[in-house]
């Protein structure tokens, strides 16, 4: 509440008085004219105050105070002195009040789906994330030159949107350049906070901010990206299985790949597919092809061929290891498996 002389009608204080918690920042809103000789500056903690004289900034005040304009000597009540006298110019005056404390837990989130390719697996995947942050003004008299000027009050919410907007936009990103798959995000968020940080120490430098701290409390993936981990997983067991099992050749492994594609041609004639179904099916089999090659590969570059096992059976043999019977009976299982 502002106090008033009744006789007046004058100004007794100059005060940002129970500052709105929506608020960052906030410009006295009443004439010079109206400011008793004998009024008082009052800054409140975690608050400063800016005394503007012709579109400049006069003085700064920063220290947590009561001053008095009769008996002051500080450079910001010399200021509103000399405005004071004679009120010349008054309506190019004013006095902004700004928050320099930390302005903690803010929220921010992806309002869209973040995309990036997967590195193991090779396929898109979708997320969103949450989190929360603390902030604060770090060079005043820039933050009034280039974005209070002009303004009556600033929002919290303002600065938050324009932090989180440089959040989201370096997010993707970090996640491509970190190579996380996508079982691998819960162990790595803690990693990938403070490297978003990092990354946006500039930009937030540039806007005289700090951010004082920064957390990702949650992330989940799309439905198409979570239909897409539950196939994968799937995948990997019969991938598994088939490895576990012996005398597998590449023929087994094609018949393999030919009945996954009548599956999907199937589903697609079923269920009238989009366009978006048969790209993430093409995508899901490009994948597949890709797993079941490199099994092929290494079961190829691990397995003993039929000629070594032959080589190395007739080796036995002449050494007089194994008797004539043994070597016969099995010189025949191995042409039967070739």
């Amino acid at each position: 509440m502002w106090i008033f002389s009744f006789g007046s009608q004058k100004r007794d204080v100059i005060r940002w008085e129970n500052p709105n918690p929506d608020l960052l920042a906030w410009k006295w809103e009443h004439e010079f004219d109206e400011i008793k000789n004998n009024s008082s500056l009052i800054v409140d903690p975690g608050l400063a105050a800016i005394f503007i004289k012709n579109w400049k900034i006069e003085a700064v005040e920063t220290k947590s105070w009561k001053w008095s304009l009769e008996t002051e000597n500080t450079p910001f009540i010399t200021s509103l002195k000399n405005i004071l006298s004679g009120f010349e110019s008054h309506e190019k005056a004013s006095v902004f009040f700004l928050k320099i404390h930390e302005i903690t837990n803010q929220k921010w989130w992806t309002p869209n789906s973040v995309t990036y390719i997967d590195p193991t697996y090779d396929f898109p995947v979708e997320l969103r994330a949450f989190g929360n942050f603390s902030f604060k003004i770090i060079d005043l008299e820039n933050f009034w030159t280039n974005y209070l000027w002009n303004r009556n009050q600033v929002l919290v919410d303002d600065i938050r949107m324009l932090i989180t907007d440089r959040i989201v936009w370096n997010i993707a990103s970090i996640f491509a350049s970190k190579k996380i798959s996508y079982n691998e995000i819960d162990s790595k968020t803690l990693e990938i906070a403070e490297t978003l940080r990092d990354a946006t120490k500039t930009d937030f430098e540039k806007l005289w901010l700090e951010l004082v701290d920064f957390r990702i409390e949650d992330i989940n993936f799309t439905d198409k990206t979570e239909n897409f981990i539950d196939k994968i997983t799937s995948k990997k067991a019969d991938i598994w299985a088939i490895n576990a099992a012996s005398n597998i050749d590449s023929n087994a492994m094609n018949n393999y790949k030919d009945l996954e594609n009548l599956e999907i041609m199937k589903q697609a004639a079923w269920n009238s597919w989009t366009w978006w179904d048969a790209m993430w099916a093409g995508i899901w089999m490009a994948m597949w092809m890709k797993m079941t090659e490199n099994m092929q590969n290494k079961n190829s570059s691990t397995s003993e061929s039929s000629e070594e096992k032959l080589l190395k059976l007739k080796d036995l043999f002449d050494k007089g290891l194994i008797s004539s019977d043994d070597y016969e009976a099995k010189k025949k299982e191995i042409l039967n498996n070739f």
